[in-house]
Protein backbone atom coordinates (compact mmCIF):
# COMPACT_ATOMS: atom_id res chain seq x y z
CA UNK A 1 0.00 0.00 0.00
CA UNK A 2 1.42 3.37 -1.01
CA UNK A 3 0.22 6.86 -0.17
CA UNK A 4 1.44 10.25 -1.38
CA UNK A 5 0.41 13.27 0.64
CA UNK A 6 0.86 16.65 -1.05
CA UNK A 7 -1.37 18.67 1.31
CA UNK A 8 -1.87 18.64 5.05
CA UNK A 9 -5.64 18.34 4.48
CA UNK A 10 -5.07 15.01 2.71
CA UNK A 11 -3.21 13.73 5.74
CA UNK A 12 -5.96 14.88 8.08
CA UNK A 13 -8.60 13.21 5.88
CA UNK A 14 -6.67 9.95 5.85
CA UNK A 15 -5.91 9.76 9.54
CA UNK A 16 -9.08 11.42 10.85
CA UNK A 17 -6.84 13.60 13.04
CA UNK A 18 -7.21 17.30 13.74
CA UNK A 19 -4.72 19.57 15.45
CA UNK A 20 -5.96 20.30 18.97
CA UNK A 21 -2.90 22.26 20.08
CA UNK A 22 0.73 22.46 18.89
CA UNK A 23 2.52 19.14 19.31
CA UNK A 24 -0.55 16.96 19.83
CA UNK A 25 -3.22 15.18 17.76
CA UNK A 26 -6.75 14.21 18.71
CA UNK A 27 -9.15 11.64 17.24
CA UNK A 28 -12.43 12.95 15.86
CA UNK A 29 -15.65 10.98 15.06
CA UNK A 30 -16.05 9.82 11.48
CA UNK A 31 -18.73 11.59 9.45
CA UNK A 32 -17.85 10.31 5.98
CA UNK A 33 -15.62 7.56 4.63
CA UNK A 34 -12.06 8.72 3.87
CA UNK A 35 -11.19 8.77 0.19
CA UNK A 36 -8.61 6.01 0.73
CA UNK A 37 -11.27 3.73 2.26
CA UNK A 38 -13.57 4.22 -0.72
CA UNK A 39 -10.70 3.26 -3.00
CA UNK A 40 -9.95 0.12 -0.92
CA UNK A 41 -13.59 -0.96 -1.12
CA UNK A 42 -13.34 -0.79 -4.90
CA UNK A 43 -10.23 -3.00 -4.71
CA UNK A 44 -12.06 -5.87 -3.00
CA UNK A 45 -11.85 -5.01 0.70
CA UNK A 46 -15.00 -5.66 2.76
CA UNK A 47 -16.28 -3.48 5.58
CA UNK A 48 -16.80 -5.94 8.47
CA UNK A 49 -17.40 -3.35 11.21
CA UNK A 50 -17.37 0.40 11.62
CA UNK A 51 -13.80 1.48 10.94
CA UNK A 52 -12.68 -2.04 9.96
CA UNK A 53 -11.88 -3.40 6.49
CA UNK A 54 -10.79 -6.98 5.75
CA UNK A 55 -9.98 -9.14 2.77
CA UNK A 56 -8.52 -12.58 2.09
CA UNK A 57 -4.91 -12.40 0.95
CA UNK A 58 -2.69 -15.07 -0.60
CA UNK A 59 -3.32 -18.58 0.69
CA UNK A 60 -5.36 -18.45 3.90
CA UNK A 61 -4.03 -15.18 5.33
CA UNK A 62 -6.50 -12.48 6.36
CA UNK A 63 -5.61 -8.81 5.94
CA UNK A 64 -7.13 -6.18 8.22
CA UNK A 65 -7.09 -2.37 7.95
CA UNK A 66 -8.63 -0.12 10.61
CA UNK A 67 -9.26 3.62 10.67
CA UNK A 68 -10.96 6.21 12.85
CA UNK A 69 -11.99 5.90 16.49
CA UNK A 70 -14.20 2.83 15.99
CA UNK A 71 -11.41 1.09 14.13
CA UNK A 72 -8.99 1.94 16.91
CA UNK A 73 -11.34 0.44 19.50
CA UNK A 74 -11.64 -2.70 17.35
CA UNK A 75 -7.83 -2.87 17.20
CA UNK A 76 -7.64 -2.65 20.97
CA UNK A 77 -10.08 -5.54 21.39
CA UNK A 78 -8.15 -7.59 18.82
CA UNK A 79 -4.86 -6.97 20.64
CA UNK A 80 -6.46 -7.99 23.95
CA UNK A 81 -7.57 -11.30 22.41
CA UNK A 82 -4.11 -11.86 20.88
CA UNK A 83 -2.50 -11.13 24.23
CA UNK A 84 -4.73 -13.63 26.02
CA UNK A 85 -3.99 -16.28 23.42
CA UNK A 86 -0.24 -15.73 23.62
CA UNK A 87 -0.27 -15.86 27.41
CA UNK A 88 -2.14 -19.20 27.31
CA UNK A 89 0.40 -20.51 24.80
CA UNK A 90 3.26 -19.35 27.03
CA UNK A 91 1.72 -21.09 30.06
CA UNK A 92 1.54 -24.37 28.13
CA UNK A 93 4.89 -23.94 26.33
CA UNK A 94 7.17 -21.39 28.07
CA UNK A 95 9.71 -19.79 25.77
CA UNK A 96 11.82 -16.61 26.23
CA UNK A 97 11.12 -15.42 22.70
CA UNK A 98 7.41 -15.95 23.16
CA UNK A 99 7.64 -13.79 26.29
CA UNK A 100 9.26 -11.11 24.12
CA UNK A 101 6.31 -11.26 21.74
CA UNK A 102 3.90 -10.89 24.68
CA UNK A 103 5.72 -7.75 25.85
CA UNK A 104 5.56 -6.32 22.35
CA UNK A 105 1.79 -6.85 22.15
CA UNK A 106 1.40 -5.28 25.61
CA UNK A 107 3.26 -2.19 24.44
CA UNK A 108 1.09 -1.93 21.34
CA UNK A 109 -2.05 -2.22 23.46
CA UNK A 110 -0.81 0.54 25.79
CA UNK A 111 -0.14 2.81 22.83
CA UNK A 112 -3.60 2.22 21.36
CA UNK A 113 -5.29 2.81 24.74
CA UNK A 114 -3.38 6.06 25.23
CA UNK A 115 -4.30 7.18 21.74
CA UNK A 116 -7.98 6.53 22.49
CA UNK A 117 -7.81 8.46 25.76
CA UNK A 118 -6.05 11.38 24.07
CA UNK A 119 -3.73 11.79 27.05
CA UNK A 120 0.02 12.03 27.49
CA UNK A 121 0.57 9.08 25.24
CA UNK A 122 -0.26 11.06 22.11
CA UNK A 123 2.53 11.20 19.57
CA UNK A 124 4.07 14.43 18.46
CA UNK A 125 2.60 16.12 15.39
CA UNK A 126 5.09 17.13 12.73
CA UNK A 127 5.01 20.59 11.19
CA UNK A 128 2.97 21.24 8.01
CA UNK A 129 6.16 21.83 6.03
CA UNK A 130 7.32 18.32 6.75
CA UNK A 131 4.03 16.93 5.39
CA UNK A 132 4.45 18.44 1.93
CA UNK A 133 5.12 15.86 -0.82
CA UNK A 134 5.24 12.99 1.64
CA UNK A 135 5.44 9.44 0.36
CA UNK A 136 4.34 6.63 2.67
CA UNK A 137 4.23 2.95 1.82
CA UNK A 138 3.56 -0.06 4.02
CA UNK A 139 2.52 -3.68 3.81
CA UNK A 140 2.46 -7.00 5.63
CA UNK A 141 2.31 -10.72 4.77
CA UNK A 142 1.78 -13.75 7.01
CA UNK A 143 1.78 -17.46 6.13
CA UNK A 144 1.26 -20.57 8.29
CA UNK A 145 1.29 -23.99 6.63
CA UNK A 146 2.12 -27.67 7.15
CA UNK A 147 5.46 -28.90 5.85
CA UNK A 148 5.15 -30.62 2.47
CA UNK A 149 7.05 -32.99 0.22
CA UNK A 150 10.64 -33.64 1.25
CA UNK A 151 10.39 -30.94 3.98
CA UNK A 152 9.21 -33.70 6.33
CA UNK A 153 6.28 -33.75 8.74
CA UNK A 154 5.55 -30.65 10.80
CA UNK A 155 4.59 -26.99 10.42
CA UNK A 156 6.10 -23.67 9.35
CA UNK A 157 5.28 -19.99 9.60
CA UNK A 158 6.69 -16.80 8.13
CA UNK A 159 5.85 -13.10 8.35
CA UNK A 160 7.19 -9.85 6.97
CA UNK A 161 6.18 -6.22 7.37
CA UNK A 162 7.48 -2.85 6.22
CA UNK A 163 6.77 0.81 6.88
CA UNK A 164 8.62 3.21 4.56
CA UNK A 165 8.28 6.97 4.46
CA UNK A 166 10.21 10.18 3.98
CA UNK A 167 7.98 12.27 6.21
CA UNK A 168 9.42 11.72 9.67
CA UNK A 169 6.22 10.10 10.98
CA UNK A 170 6.38 7.52 13.70
CA UNK A 171 5.54 4.02 12.51
CA UNK A 172 6.10 0.44 13.62
CA UNK A 173 6.65 -2.79 11.73
CA UNK A 174 6.18 -6.09 13.53
CA UNK A 175 6.62 -9.67 12.34
CA UNK A 176 5.96 -12.75 14.44
CA UNK A 177 6.17 -16.42 13.43
CA UNK A 178 5.58 -19.36 15.74
CA UNK A 179 5.58 -23.12 15.07
CA UNK A 180 5.00 -25.90 17.56
CA UNK A 181 4.81 -29.68 17.19
CA UNK A 182 5.29 -32.69 19.43
CA UNK A 183 9.00 -32.74 18.56
CA UNK A 184 9.56 -29.32 20.11
CA UNK A 185 8.97 -25.61 19.76
CA UNK A 186 10.62 -22.99 17.58
CA UNK A 187 9.86 -19.30 17.96
CA UNK A 188 11.29 -16.46 15.92
CA UNK A 189 10.33 -12.86 16.51
CA UNK A 190 11.44 -9.41 15.45
CA UNK A 191 9.91 -6.19 16.75
CA UNK A 192 11.07 -2.87 15.38
CA UNK A 193 10.02 0.70 16.14
CA UNK A 194 10.53 3.97 14.33
CA UNK A 195 13.87 5.55 15.35
CA UNK A 196 12.13 8.95 15.00
CA UNK A 197 14.15 10.52 12.24
CA UNK A 198 13.16 12.22 8.99
CA UNK A 199 13.89 9.28 6.73
CA UNK A 200 12.29 6.16 8.13
CA UNK A 201 12.72 2.80 6.45
CA UNK A 202 11.50 -0.10 8.58
CA UNK A 203 11.56 -3.80 7.68
CA UNK A 204 10.75 -6.75 9.92
CA UNK A 205 10.76 -10.45 9.10
CA UNK A 206 10.40 -13.73 10.99
CA UNK A 207 10.20 -17.41 10.09
CA UNK A 208 9.98 -20.68 12.01
CA UNK A 209 9.65 -24.36 11.12
CA UNK A 210 9.58 -27.46 13.30
CA UNK A 211 9.14 -31.19 12.70
CA UNK A 212 6.70 -33.35 14.62
CA UNK A 213 4.15 -36.10 14.26
CA UNK A 214 0.96 -34.87 15.99
CA UNK A 215 -0.48 -31.79 17.70
CA UNK A 216 1.04 -29.43 15.16
CA UNK A 217 0.34 -25.71 15.29
CA UNK A 218 1.79 -22.64 13.61
CA UNK A 219 0.77 -19.02 13.31
CA UNK A 220 2.15 -15.84 11.82
CA UNK A 221 1.32 -12.19 12.35
CA UNK A 222 2.69 -9.23 10.40
CA UNK A 223 1.55 -5.78 11.45
CA UNK A 224 2.23 -2.17 10.59
CA UNK A 225 0.97 0.67 12.74
CA UNK A 226 1.26 4.44 12.96
CA UNK A 227 -0.66 6.26 15.66
CA UNK A 228 0.32 9.51 13.95
CA UNK A 229 -1.62 8.46 10.85
CA UNK A 230 -4.11 6.24 12.70
CA UNK A 231 -2.99 3.29 10.55
CA UNK A 232 -3.28 -0.27 11.86
CA UNK A 233 -2.71 -2.83 9.14
CA UNK A 234 -2.31 -6.54 9.90
CA UNK A 235 -1.93 -9.85 8.09
CA UNK A 236 -2.62 -13.02 10.10
CA UNK A 237 -2.56 -16.73 9.33
CA UNK A 238 -2.72 -19.92 11.41
CA UNK A 239 -2.47 -23.65 10.73
CA UNK A 240 -3.50 -26.60 12.90
CA UNK A 241 -2.83 -29.49 10.52
CA UNK A 242 0.14 -31.82 10.59
CA UNK A 243 -0.45 -34.26 7.70
CA UNK A 244 1.65 -37.30 6.96
CA UNK A 245 4.42 -36.15 4.63
CA UNK A 246 4.26 -37.17 1.01
CA UNK A 247 7.27 -39.07 -0.32
CA UNK A 248 9.33 -37.27 -2.95
CA UNK A 249 8.18 -37.71 -6.53
CA UNK A 250 10.30 -39.76 -8.97
CA UNK A 251 9.75 -41.03 -12.50
CA UNK A 252 11.46 -43.42 -14.90
CA UNK A 253 11.03 -44.16 -18.62
CA UNK A 254 10.59 -47.56 -20.24
CA UNK A 255 11.02 -48.16 -23.96
CA UNK A 256 13.24 -49.86 -26.55
CA UNK A 257 16.95 -49.25 -26.18
CA UNK A 258 17.61 -50.22 -29.85
CA UNK A 259 15.46 -50.06 -32.98
CA UNK A 260 16.61 -51.71 -36.24
CA UNK A 261 15.40 -50.43 -39.60
CA UNK A 262 16.15 -51.76 -43.10
CA UNK A 263 15.51 -50.00 -46.39
CA UNK A 264 13.55 -53.01 -47.71
CA UNK A 265 12.56 -55.11 -44.75
CA UNK A 266 11.36 -52.41 -42.32
CA UNK A 267 12.25 -48.90 -43.53
CA UNK A 268 10.19 -47.04 -40.84
CA UNK A 269 8.77 -47.87 -37.45
CA UNK A 270 6.77 -46.39 -34.56
CA UNK A 271 8.67 -46.08 -31.26
CA UNK A 272 6.86 -45.64 -27.94
CA UNK A 273 8.17 -44.64 -24.50
CA UNK A 274 6.21 -44.92 -21.23
CA UNK A 275 6.51 -42.83 -18.03
CA UNK A 276 6.17 -44.56 -14.65
CA UNK A 277 5.94 -42.16 -11.66
CA UNK A 278 6.22 -43.14 -8.00
CA UNK A 279 5.79 -41.25 -4.75
CA UNK A 280 4.36 -37.76 -4.62
CA UNK A 281 0.64 -37.10 -4.62
CA UNK A 282 -1.40 -38.78 -7.40
CA UNK A 283 -2.72 -36.57 -10.13
CA UNK A 284 0.38 -36.66 -12.33
CA UNK A 285 1.18 -34.58 -15.38
CA UNK A 286 3.91 -35.12 -17.97
CA UNK A 287 5.96 -33.15 -20.46
CA UNK A 288 8.11 -35.04 -23.02
CA UNK A 289 11.28 -33.78 -24.69
CA UNK A 290 13.46 -35.35 -27.38
CA UNK A 291 16.96 -33.97 -27.72
CA UNK A 292 15.79 -30.95 -25.72
CA UNK A 293 12.70 -30.16 -27.85
CA UNK A 294 9.21 -30.38 -26.38
CA UNK A 295 7.23 -33.18 -28.04
CA UNK A 296 3.98 -33.57 -26.08
CA UNK A 297 2.23 -34.59 -22.87
CA UNK A 298 0.56 -37.71 -21.50
CA UNK A 299 1.86 -40.84 -19.80
CA UNK A 300 3.43 -42.11 -23.06
CA UNK A 301 5.01 -40.69 -26.20
CA UNK A 302 5.03 -42.27 -29.68
CA UNK A 303 7.20 -41.11 -32.59
CA UNK A 304 7.60 -42.41 -36.15
CA UNK A 305 11.19 -42.97 -37.32
CA UNK A 306 12.83 -43.76 -40.66
CA UNK A 307 16.49 -43.50 -41.58
CA UNK A 308 19.18 -42.46 -40.97
CA UNK A 309 20.77 -44.00 -37.88
CA UNK A 310 20.68 -41.72 -34.85
CA UNK A 311 20.76 -41.39 -31.08
CA UNK A 312 17.42 -40.36 -29.52
CA UNK A 313 17.70 -38.73 -26.07
CA UNK A 314 14.33 -38.81 -24.31
CA UNK A 315 13.35 -36.83 -21.20
CA UNK A 316 10.06 -36.72 -19.31
CA UNK A 317 9.26 -34.13 -16.63
CA UNK A 318 6.53 -35.32 -14.27
CA UNK A 319 4.60 -33.22 -11.75
CA UNK A 320 2.13 -34.23 -9.06
CA UNK A 321 -0.95 -32.56 -7.55
CA UNK A 322 1.01 -30.75 -4.81
CA UNK A 323 3.56 -29.16 -7.13
CA UNK A 324 6.50 -31.57 -6.95
CA UNK A 325 8.57 -32.15 -10.10
CA UNK A 326 10.85 -34.99 -11.19
CA UNK A 327 12.77 -35.85 -14.38
CA UNK A 328 13.39 -39.20 -16.07
CA UNK A 329 15.88 -39.87 -18.87
CA UNK A 330 16.22 -42.59 -21.52
CA UNK A 331 18.30 -43.22 -24.67
CA UNK A 332 17.16 -45.15 -27.74
CA UNK A 333 19.51 -45.96 -30.64
CA UNK A 334 18.07 -46.10 -34.17
CA UNK A 335 20.07 -48.37 -36.52
CA UNK A 336 19.29 -48.05 -40.21
CA UNK A 337 20.84 -50.03 -43.08
CA UNK A 338 20.24 -50.41 -46.81
CA UNK A 339 19.96 -54.13 -47.62
CA UNK A 340 20.23 -53.43 -51.35
CA UNK A 341 23.97 -53.23 -50.89
CA UNK A 342 24.11 -56.72 -49.42
CA UNK A 343 25.15 -59.89 -51.27
CA UNK A 344 21.44 -60.74 -51.78
CA UNK A 345 20.82 -58.02 -54.34
CA UNK A 346 17.86 -55.67 -54.56
CA UNK A 347 15.25 -57.78 -56.36
CA UNK A 348 12.40 -59.71 -54.81
CA UNK A 349 12.15 -61.67 -52.66
CA UNK A 350 13.77 -59.22 -50.25
CA UNK A 351 16.23 -60.30 -47.60
CA UNK A 352 15.19 -60.46 -43.99
CA UNK A 353 16.87 -59.77 -40.69
CA UNK A 354 17.78 -62.51 -38.28
CA UNK A 355 19.55 -62.19 -34.93
CA UNK A 356 20.70 -64.96 -32.62
CA UNK A 357 20.05 -64.31 -28.92
CA UNK A 358 23.78 -64.26 -28.18
CA UNK A 359 24.66 -61.88 -31.01
CA UNK A 360 24.96 -58.12 -30.44
CA UNK A 361 23.69 -57.08 -33.89
CA UNK A 362 21.39 -58.59 -36.56
CA UNK A 363 22.48 -60.29 -39.76
CA UNK A 364 21.01 -59.87 -43.23
CA UNK A 365 19.80 -63.27 -44.46
CA UNK A 366 19.07 -63.85 -48.12
CA UNK A 367 15.75 -65.51 -49.08
CA UNK A 368 15.68 -69.31 -48.80
CA UNK A 369 19.07 -69.22 -47.11
CA UNK A 370 19.01 -71.03 -43.76
CA UNK A 371 19.46 -68.89 -40.65
CA UNK A 372 22.70 -69.40 -38.80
Amino acid sequence: MKLKLSLISALICLSMLTIARPGTAQLQPLNTEPELVSQMLQEGWQKVAEGVLQRNGEGSQVETFTYGEEGLRWTARRLELRLSHLQDEYTAHPDPKLAEVIEGVKNELIEVDQNLKGGAGQVEMVSPGEMTDCTISYGAHAYADPLTGNEGQGVKASADAYFHNNCGFIGNSFAYAYSRATAGTVTTVKFQEDPKNNSTWLDSAASAAVSGSTDCFSEATARVSSSMLNIYYESYDSNYSCPVPVTPLSVYIDGPTEVYLDSNYSPCQYVTWYAYPSGGQPGYGYAWYINGTYEGSGSSLTKYYCGPSRQVNVQVTANDSIGQYANGYFTTWIYYQNSCTSRCGCTEPYPYVYQQPYESSPQIICPYEPAY
